[in-house]
Formats: C-alpha cells, sequence, structure tokens
C-alpha cells in the first residue's frame, strides 16, 4: 500500500511541475481577457526552463509493480509525469477539436500504444524510440500551428504511427510484470490518455469559437517549444552519450 500512495504523490507531483496544462490554463485565462498573445511567448519560455525527464517514467520509483492497484496507478502516472508524453496528448486533443474526425483521432492514438506495448512486451525493438517520440511532439505542434492541415485521415495514421512508439516507451515501466498488473498498467494509462486528450478537445472547441482558432495555433507554438528541447536533447545525448 505504501508503494500505492507514494506512486500518488509522483503523480501529483508530476502534475505541480511538469503539468503542460499550467501553461496552456494560462494561455486559456488570457485568452478569455484578450491578452492571449503576450501570454505565448512567456508559456514557452517557462516551459522549456522546466527539467526534461526522461521517457521511462517510474510512478513506482522504479519497482516493477506486483498488484491491479500498483499497475494501474504506474499506467496513470507515465502520461501525466513524463513532459514529452503529455504535451503529445494534448496537442492530440486540440487538434482533434479542429479536424473533421474529432475524438477518434486520439482513440486511434490509444489503441496504437496499447500495440506498441504490446510490441516492447514481445521484445520487438522500435529503432529510435527517443528521437520519434521527441519529433512527433514537435511534429503536432507544427500541425496545431498551421493554418492549412493535412486531412484528418492523414493525422489519424501520424497519430498511429506516434502512438507505437509512444506505447513502446511506456513498456519499459511494466516489462517482465505478471497478467493483473500488466492489464491494470494498459487500462491506467488507456484511461488518463483518454480523459486528458478529451478534456484537451473540449477546451480546444471552445476556444476556437471565441478566437477563431488562433488560440490553437498560438498553443502549437508552446508544444513545438517542448518538442524542439525534447528533440535537440535526445540528439545531443545520441551523439554525445554521457
Amino acid at each position: 500500500m505504501k508503494y500505492c500512495f507514494s506512486a500518488l504523490r509522483s503523480i501529483g507531483a508530476g502534475l505541480r511541475s511538469n503539468w503542460v496544462g499550467r501553461g496552456l490554463v494560462g494561455a486559456i485565462r488570457e485568452a478569455f481577457g484578450n491578452r492571449l498573445g503576450t501570454s505565448i511567448p512567456a508559456g514557452i519560455a517557462a516551459l522549456l526552463l522546466l527539467p526534461l525527464p526522461s521517457l521511462a517514467h517510474h510512478p513506482m520509483g522504479g519497482r516493477l509493480p506486483i498488484t491491479f492497484a500498483e499497475g494501474f496507478l504506474s499506467g496513470l502516472g507515465h502520461p501525466v509525469i513524463g513532459l514529452d508524453h503529455l504535451a503529445f496528448v494534448v496537442a492530440l486533443g486540440l487538434l482533434a477539436a479542429v479536424s473533421a474526425w474529432g475524438i477518434r483521432i486520439p482513440v486511434v492514438f490509444v489503441l496504437a500504444a496499447m500495440v506498441g506495448t504490446g510490441l516492447h512486451l514481445a521484445e520487438v525493438t522500435l529503432p529510435l524510440a527517443e528521437l520519434v517520440i521527441a519529433g512527433s511532439v514537435l511534429g503536432f505542434g507544427l500541425l496545431l500551428a498551421l493554418k492549412d492541415r493535412p486531412q484528418s485521415a492523414v493525422v489519424a495514421g501520424l497519430a498511429a504511427i506516434a502512438g507505437l512508439f509512444h506505447g513502446f516507451a511506456y513498456g519499459e515501466a511494466i516489462f517482465g510484470a505478471q497478467t493483473m498488473p500488466l492489464v491494470a498498467y494498459l487500462a491506467g494509462f488507456t484511461v488518463i490518455q483518454i480523459a486528458i486528450a478529451i478534456a484537451a478537445f473540449f477546451v480546444g472547441r471552445q476556444l476556437t469559437q471565441r478566437t477563431n482558432a488562433v488560440f490553437v495555433q498560438r498553443a502549437g507554438l508552446v508544444i513545438c517549444g517542448i518538442g524542439a528541447a525534447f528533440l535537440a536533447t535526445t540528439l545531443l545525448e545520441t551523439v554525445l552519450p554521457v
């Protein structure tokens, strides 16, 4: 049980320190106050100053979950504690808000993420996973920032590819676990990602009605900044390993 409480504290700390919504909520408040333009550069700067977590996020303190509750909490925590994963899911939800396919795009991503986790558990290696994940954050931020975006089917296809790699990274924390915590883990990261994407979706829908999609485009710039920072860091770590 103490590990469950530890996991909850880790998730809470992740929400307070790495929550992309902190920058986005600030932007939302500014949007309602008609001062959106000045909030975005500040949001980018603040987010880029945050410490960049690694792709292996461990709400259980690195310990393999052994119960259903631990598996579920670990699944809930990974997409929240990891700023790269969280930024991508928020971008996905906002992009769904301005796409014809709507919430089906995040659903495609989550299903693909489950497949990606399965690939990791089956010991199938996806090459350059960290680079692809960082690039996906940057890429979907760019899609948000564009006025003319690709068709929804193309966006869904890109989301599916990204989902494979994000899910592959999620699989690291559950590799070797028993069936019960494994199923709970899959349920946890599915629930939290869908919840975050739906929240971003409805926020995006409301704000596009008020700002004519300006908010979504500028939020894309924030997410581009996060993705660029992760991509640069990952490239440096690849070229100059510690």
